[in-house]
């Protein structure tokens, strides 16, 4: 049977003014609903914005049979992110946090969260303030750094981790000392390093772990690391070794990226 999973963590807008369309994103939810769509029973645990966004966010996770019952209504305007399209690529110019600045979890929510066999969590949730407090001895947790690689707060986090991501332009000697350095933080867990182009590197406390990346028209990179992540989920769910979990998240990253929109861009009213 598949494990339960609930994800904690940011959810926003990417919106193209240009273009007059927004993009309901953010890790979190990339990840949960890539996960869904691989038929993993997944909660959400987040606040959304008191605005036409917060419910575009929510309406893309009802279609997508994520659990929303700790799917927060915060008082502020959504997560947004200004976004531009140059030559076909997609540019981040600006980020605004708003009603993510406000999210913080309730007791409930983390009886909640105590409920279930992996847990995953990134930047927004800041789940430093609360992972002593709740992780059990017998669940799964991941927590995505991206490209942060060295924030002071990872070291709270880490050392509760049984999997910690990274993002990282290349395989090279110093991604290959830092996640090996890292792992030493964590508990017995493994790190790996999302590499793009070179595909990723894992390394567990004894060896290191290269999955190549599959050759493909790239069309978009942004999500790219959810969806590995969630392929890689949906490996530890069905209790796979750590080199298939590493193969399942390479094959969902390789469906994204090929794709600009896959929850189809929404015009602005």
């Amino acid at each position: 049977m598949s494990k339960k999973v609930v994800a904690v963590g940011d959810n926003c807008v990417d919106i193209y003014y240009t273009l007059n369309q927004f993009y309901p994103t953010g890790n979190a939810v990339d990840f949960a609903i890539n996960l869904s769509q691989l038929g993993c029973e997944i909660a959400l645990v987040s606040i959304k914005g008191n605005d036409i966004f917060g419910k575009s966010i929510e309406n893309v996770l009802n279609k997508s049979g994520i659990d929303l019952s700790h799917f927060h209504k915060g008082d502020k305007q959504s997560a947004m992110a200004q976004m531009n399209l140059i030559n076909g690529d997609r540019v981040h110019e600006q980020f605004f946090g708003n009603v993510l600045a406000d999210f913080k979890l309730t007791e409930d929510d983390i009886e909640f969260i105590k409920k279930f066999d992996i847990v995953y969590s990134e930047r927004w949730a800041r789940i430093g303030r609360y992972i002593k407090d709740i992780k059990l001895q017998n669940q799964i947790w991941i927590h995505d750094f991206s490209k942060r690689l060295d924030e002071t707060v990872n070291e709270g986090v880490l050392p509760y981790l049984d999997y910690a991501f990274y993002s990282y332009p290349q395989k090279d000697s110093y991604i290959e000392e830092f996640i090996k350095t890292k792992q030493q933080k964590t508990n017995n867990g493994v790190v790996i390093a999302m590499l793009g182009e070179d595909g990723s590197l894992a390394y567990d406390g004894s060896k290191y772990i290269h999955q190549k990346a599959n050759k493909c028209n790239v069309v978009n990179t942004v999500g790219a690391g959810d969806s590995y992540i969630a392929g890689f989920t949906k490996g530890l769910s069905e209790e796979k070794g750590l080199p298939e979990c590493m193969k399942m998240g390479t094959e969902v990253a390789t469906k994204i990226i090929q794709i600009f929109n896959p929850y189809q861009l929404q015009t602005c009213n």
